[in-house]
């Protein structure tokens, strides 16, 4: 069949129009080149042709490999799909990695962002499903929408995969913060743990009673100080022993 494809502005999102049985059919293709966009392509039947709608004319003209029906039309448009998904799985991948190793504001908006996007598709491939069924149901070119129907039943598996992904690298980013943060606790109570009998020493020769022959020891300070220096020294090494620090 003849397909002829123009270029213009489509608004709105996925529906069908049926009028004295010709179908009109509008849908959302999507697009990840570092980041997210869409356009809507509109898909028209005639008696002779098909005519197409789109902004992106000559990336539609290479994914019509099939042209013999309105349902291998919107087939051949759809496979664009598969080509965004898969970047935005090495994209997940890639977010996954980066929230093991740090915790950024710029990944944790990245990860939401793409999530957000990812919802959007979702929502979209619903639409269009429940279309394809619907034409199914009608006995419209039933081997074309059976195979559109399973390509879309495959990427809203990989949709919800995918967001299940984010939803796994923002729980890797909070074990990685929650891991620092108890480092950071191991460290400060260690060294809490250390001052504590430094601080009882200081505290016991701090009270000045007159009845204390260190205080009138010419050595006494330095021996306060070596005794303060053993014990850290003593303390240290039994953390390191038990492999605390």
């Amino acid at each position: 069949m003849n397909v002829e494809v123009i270029e213009g502005r489509i608004g709105g999102g996925t529906g069908v129009y049926v009028k004295e049985g010709k179908i009109t059919l509008t849908m959302r293709l999507h697009f990840y080149d570092g980041g997210f966009s869409h356009s809507t392509v509109r898909v028209e039947q005639h008696d002779d042709k098909i005519v197409i709608i789109a902004e992106r004319v000559e990336h539609i003209k290479k994914l019509l490999v099939r042209r013999e029906s309105l349902g291998a039309v919107v087939w051949s448009i759809l496979q664009n799909e598969y080509r965004t998904l898969d970047r935005m799985e090495e994209k997940v991948e890639k977010l996954q990695n980066a929230s093991i190793h740090s915790y950024q504001r710029s990944i944790l908006y990245d990860i939401v962002e793409i999530k957000k996007n990812l919802f959007f598709m979702h929502r979209d491939y619903i639409r269009l499903r429940n279309i394809v069924e619907g034409a199914i149901d009608e006995r419209y070119d039933v081997a074309e929408m059976r195979r559109i129907l399973r390509d879309l039943n495959e990427m809203i598996d990989i949709v919800e995969y995918l967001i299940a992904g984010t939803t796994t690298a923002i729980q890797l980013m909070q074990n990685t913060l929650s891991s620092k943060m108890n480092e950071v606790m191991k460290i400060l109570t260690v060294i809490a743990t250390i001052m504590m009998p430094l601080t009882l020493i200081a505290g016991i020769y701090g009270m000045n009673f007159r009845n204390m022959p260190e205080l009138y020891w010419y050595y006494g300070y330095y021996y306060s100080l070596t005794l303060m220096a053993l014990i850290a020294v003593a303390m240290l090494w039994y953390f390191h022993k038990r492999k605390i620090i």
